[in-house]
């Protein structure tokens, strides 16, 4: 439209229905280009406020509906960026054009009686309110947010996030009657239609989307409505070729001062390029469902387990279905998406526990110094061995109802008793891994062998000795255990009953093995190794440290895999509130922050969870460690951050005039490619 009828002018007008600070790199200087043309034709010149048009998002990262905060840093400095945003509150919600057409870049309203002149009285020099329970800031709200629905009234519109809600067709035509309208035009969304227009609401209401091949890979057209001089209207839609083909017909016309359009530019976006656009739209679709899937592992896990009563990992595939949908809470195409994340053996049956240790999130955490992930394992397992309980205490702990197995209500009432503080995702990253019976359960013995075997690779190989201890205390260890379990070991052990291993009683134990190699000396070297603490005794969690489990299984790998993935998807689900207190404490927008403002934005996230946390103020302690690697008390959260994104028709409305004044005719030439 721009370059067929040229800019602004004294008799061509132009409306800009909001997000102009939205997704893309160079939203600065169109913004920039549209003021100068604003200047020059202030009458002729508008621009709508979208819901873009607002700090809470420009701050987000680009992936989360932002990036207008980290271009203007990028380019200027947060200055820039805050005299960007006093513009922003001065755009209008909403524009009148010739008494008829009301255009607003989100939608109509939750409120009944909603007036023109509601709207144009709102304060709109603030910031959009995030709660809607006063009339004036859910006008504001929806003008920004709402969305049509086909079926009557008002709902809620929980994909868009709190507060949001869709409109249908019957508040369109009362908003329209009453005001004396015939047609509401609003934007916000790309059409399902992937065309750059869509009707609504028997012909009262459209959106038009502007924007073609949104993001570069959505593949949709876009439109521009054109009002002629007796109010009909006509629908234009375009196909924006590559930039670079842009750039390249710029300098083929000289900088002329009215460019006409280019055909051969158009005729460049071929088919290939609009495939790889859409290569990279699956691409990022199955990237989004990975993360998921891993911030959902419990509730899949659980759905498939109720199924799944013989423990054998193995889940029919219609239940495979089912369960994404209900877990995850997407309405997608299960069955296609079957045959690309799943095998159907012969039966018809899916291994859901191979799928669930399948799916990682692809995250390399930089800025932290190597080994972070161990050490934040380890956390959890310091405070067990601190613990210092008897063995009784210890069985009796894990084994409550006394019938010699461990069932995962009691794993987890065995933390609470030791006050582990370990969050519901990690223990259940950790009992997705121990194999256990038909019911669940699993011998106590077994259980806590598994259940060391975790801390034993998270520590390296537990207790830090030279390399001929090491061996030598291996060599002890199997000899020691036989193929008797830790728990009747260490019972035998311990002489005199008392739930501890002493020094003597250790002695005693080495002497009775009658190894050459292991003098009286070595014997008392060994027991300075494994008295880590200097007590003078062994509670079993420092024996089970001392001699190591063979991991055959590998699970001591998926557990803390698990553990660390729990957390990582976490810190990914709430990149865009830790960004949010990060750079509440970066005014200046250097994307740096103090050590300890860095530590109050990672606990002010848990305690905004109410409980659901899936990380430990311990482990949160490590973060900020590992992070301050250089340890000069400043932290890049911007590099923490960053890590975690690596990854028309014609037709002619109905005459029928029944409360809401007929819309106005459109044009017959309104497909334009």
């Amino acid at each position: 439209a721009h370059n067929k009828r040229g800019g602004g002018s004294p008799t061509t007008g132009y409306l800009l229905n909001g997000d102009v600070a939205d997704r893309g790199e160079d939203a600065s200087e169109i913004l920039m280009i549209t003021l100068m043309y604003k200047l020059l034709y202030p009458d002729n010149v508008m621009i709508n406020r979208g819901n873009h048009e607002n700090l809470e998002m420009n701050r987000r990262a680009l992936e989360h509906g932002g990036g207008f905060f980290d271009e203007c840093k990028r380019k200027y400095d947060a200055t820039i960026f805050m005299m960007f945003q006093q513009l922003f509150e001065i755009f209008p919600l909403a524009t009148v054009v010739s008494k008829r057409v009301f255009v607003v870049h989100g939608g109509l309203f939750r409120r009944d009686g909603v007036l023109v002149q509601h709207i144009r009285t709102i304060n709109r020099r603030r910031q959009c309110p995030t709660s809607t329970e006063a009339i004036e800031d859910a006008l504001m709200f929806d003008c920004m947010w709402a969305d049509p629905q086909d079926f009557p009234g008002v709902s809620r519109a929980a994909h868009r996030g709190a507060n949001c809600i869709r409109f249908g067709p019957d508040v369109t035509k009362r908003f329209l009657g009453n005001n004396s309208l015939s047609l509401c035009i609003r934007s916000h969304e790309v059409p399902n239609s992937l065309r750059g227009f869509e009707d609504r609401h028997d012909g009262r209401l459209i959106t038009v989307f502007t924007a073609s091949n949104y993001c570069g890979q959505t593949g949709n057209y876009g439109a521009v409505v054109i009002f002629h001089s007796d109010m009909s209207y006509t629908v234009e839609e375009h196909m924006a070729p590559p930039i670079e083909v842009l750039v390249q017909e710029y300098r083929r016309s000289g900088m002329a001062s009215t460019p006409a359009r280019s055909e051969q530019a158009l005729k460049t976006v071929s088919s290939s390029e609009m495939n790889q656009s859409k290569d990279k739209m699956v691409g990022d679709i199955q990237d989004k469902l990975r993360q998921k899937i891993v911030q959902h592992k419990d509730d899949l896990w659980w759905y498939w387990m109720q199924v799944d009563t013989q423990s054998t990992g193995l889940v029919p595939a219609a239940i495979w279905r089912q369960g994404m949908a209900s877990a995850l809470q997407l309405e997608l195409p299960w069955f296609n998406i079957q045959k690309t994340m799943v095998s159907v053996d012969k039966d018809g049956m899916v291994n859901y526990k191979k799928f669930l240790d399948s799916v990682n999130l692809d995250v390399e955490v930089t800025g932290f110094e190597e080994g972070w992930e161990n050490k934040v394992v380890l956390k959890f397992y310091e405070s067990l061995l601190r613990s210092d309980l008897t063995l009784k205490q210890t069985l009796d702990m894990f084994d409550q109802d006394g019938d010699g197995k461990v069932s995962p209500l009691e794993f987890k009432q065995a933390l609470a008793c030791a006050e582990a503080d370990l969050p519901e995702a990690q223990v259940n990253a950790i009992l997705r891994v121990i194999d256990r019976d038909a019911n669940g359960m699993l011998n106590v013995s077994d259980f806590l062998d598994r259940f060391q075997v975790v801390y034993s690779l998270a520590s390296g190989g537990g207790i830090k000795m030279d390399e001929a201890t090491r061996n030598l205390l291996g060599l002890v260890g199997r000899k020691l255990l036989g193929t008797r379990s830790r728990v009747d070991t260490f019972k035998k052990m311990d002489l005199n009953g008392d739930g501890y291993i002493d020094e003597s009683e250790f002695v005693a134990a080495m002497n009775s093995l009658k190894m050459a190699e292991l003098t009286p000396q070595q014997s008392k070297k060994l027991w300075q190794v494994v008295d880590v603490n200097g007590d003078g005794h062994l509670n079993y969690f420092e024996f089970a440290q001392a001699f190591d489990v063979v991991d055959t299984s590998a699970s001591g790998e998926k557990a803390m895999k698990g553990i660390v993935d729990s957390i990582l998807a976490s810190l990914q689900k709430n990149q865009m509130t830790l960004a949010f207190a990060f750079r509440y404490f970066d005014p200046k927008g250097e994307g740096r922050v103090l050590r300890e403002d860095f530590k109050a934005g990672l606990r002010a996230l848990n305690a905004s969870q109410k409980g659901s946390h899936s990380v430990t103020d311990a482990q949160l302690e490590v973060l900020v460690d590992y992070m301050d690697s250089d340890k000069d008390g400043n932290i890049d959260y911007q590099e923490f951050l960053d890590c975690f994104s690596r990854t028309g028709s014609t037709r002619t409305s109905s005459s029928s005039n029944d409360g809401a004044p007929v819309p106005p005719k459109r044009s017959s030439q309104s497909h334009q490619m």
